[in-house]
């Protein structure tokens, strides 16, 4: 049976996907009948600072009692992401491979930029990457990909979006009229900032700076496959 309040809770994505987000993403590419769309992110830190990547979300007839299936359609050297290979983007995120219909695409969205921050090399998915790559390593070689270098034989187009630019533009699908521009631009500051905390607790929180309560509370689980992460507290 059709999720009734799918067009509800896809609206509610419209609305929050930039405050969610920290003006980092933004919704694109959707119908009238939202069961595929497209996000595309534009992270303001971390080692994929200002690189644009495009995921494409298609959701089950069922959907919530099964999970949107999520791919990455930028080419991106990542551990977790597999852009090359035969896998057509595959991405290894542990709430779509653990998913509860309470799930929403909201979480989703803040899982994907979890990844972004904070990719695993310890249990890779790429065939880029071994268990054993130093992490300087790694963070030399994916600056030389958004540079538009040649990585591992495979060469990467330049993905680096001017910091003048804004960050998405919110369109629908089949020729019709974009609904909202995403003004913020990168070097602006943020609606949510991403920050640690101590003592071997959950790696990072997403976190408003306006006194709001927290969006998410994201927990790696170590060494278990492809580096799969938690999603906690969500709501």
């Amino acid at each position: 049976m059709k999720y009734s309040g799918l067009a509800q809770e896809f609206h509610q994505l419209l609305r929050s996907v930039d405050r969610i987000s920290a003006g980092q993403a933004a919704v694109c590419d959707w119908g009238e009948a939202p069961l595929t769309f497209g996000v595309h992110i534009v992270p303001k830190d971390g080692l994929y600072r200002n690189g644009r990547f495009t995921f494409k979300f298609s959701l089950h007839d069922q959907y919530p009692q099964y999970p949107p299936r999520v791919v990455c359609l930028t080419n991106i050297y990542h551990p977790n992401i597999d852009t090359v290979d035969e896998y057509e983007g595959e991405i290894c995120l542990s709430l779509l491979d653990e998913w509860q219909p309470t799930f929403t695409l909201e979480d989703v969205i803040i899982g994907l930029l979890f990844l972004l921050y904070h990719p695993n090399l310890e249990e890779p998915l790429s065939p880029f990457f071994e268990p054993c790559m130093k992490y300087e390593e790694f963070a030399e070689k994916v600056h030389l990909s958004l540079q538009g270098g040649v990585v591992e034989d495979y060469v990467f187009q330049r993905n680096q979006v001017d910091e003048k630019e804004p960050v998405a533009m919110v369109t629908r699908s089949a020729n019709q009229e974009p609904v909202a521009m995403v003004t913020r631009l990168a070097n602006q500051e943020p609606v949510a900032m991403v920050t640690k905390v101590t003592n071997q607790e959950p790696v990072a929180m997403v976190t408003s700076v306006t006194n709001q309560e927290p969006v998410a509370i994201v927990k790696s689980k170590g060494r278990e496959q492809c580096g799969r992460l938690d999603v906690l507290n969500l709501r």
